[in-house]
């Protein structure tokens, strides 16, 4: 399966880069990703996420970042969540834009999931709270971002999945920020960890950017683990 799932990425890595290729003025970067949800009780879990984002396959880091959270279930399809992330932003391959400055954000989310047939249907509704310092000054801004994504699980271990989701900037103009449309592939190793492997398109007002997502997930569930006498 292993194999499988290697021989799957290479394929599907080569036809993202001809999809990406297409347009002469975008870039093919690669984001990494290393996550974490943990859950802890049946309604409250844990989550930790770290990415290196390259406005190249493994080169020119255009982003580094930290993510932490909790998501806690009210019912059964709804839930909610809180955390905070910390970005380290180096733009330098744009024009008027200071080679690099760190940004804090608090999120908060809403989560509604439902099936049709056998697809699994993800809402999320998230609020960011933005902090932006630049030499020692701090801009405060705000987005709102929605997402739907579709997940269709397959031959046993592995799910495809489509997602689509606009930013809107709050109090500021112009309302629209930017929208992520993207696709992957996902395989489970065990309980414990899973992977997948997706592209991305990145829509701005301005230049679009494709990127190469690669991540792996742990998933410890705590709720089984069983005490000693």
């Amino acid at each position: 399966m292993l194999k499988r799932f290697i021989a799957i990425s290479i394929i599907f890595l080569s036809i993202t880069s001809a999809i990406a290729q297409n347009t002469a003025e975008d870039e093919l970067g690669s984001w990494y990703i290393l996550a974490t949800n943990s859950k802890v009780s049946e309604k409250l879990s844990i989550q930790a996420q770290t990415q290196f984002r390259f406005y190249e396959l493994a080169s020119e880091l255009q982003q580094f970042k930290i993510r932490t959270g909790a998501k806690y279930r009210i019912m059964e399809g709804l839930s909610v969540g809180v955390g905070y992330a910390y970005f380290r932003n180096d733009f330098s391959y744009l024009s008027e834009t200071p080679p690099s400055f760190d940004e804090h954000r608090i999120v908060e989310d809403v989560y509604l999931d439902h099936n049709v047939g056998n697809v699994n249907v993800d809402h999320r509704a998230r609020f960011e709270n933005r902090f932006i310092v630049r030499d020692q000054d701090t801009d405060t801004r705000h987005w709102f971002r929605y997402m739907v994504k579709l997940s269709y699980p397959f031959l046993d271990r592995w799910s495809a999945d489509v997602y689509n989701e606009v930013w809107l900037n709050v109090g500021d103009e112009p309302t629209f920020a930017q929208n992520w449309l993207g696709f992957g592939v996902g395989y489970k190793f065990s309980d414990l960890i899973k992977s997948r492997v997706g592209y991305q398109r990145i829509h701005l007002d301005g230049p679009d950017f494709d990127r190469i997502l690669i991540g792996i997930t742990f998933t410890p569930d705590f709720t089984k683990q069983t005490s000693t006498p």
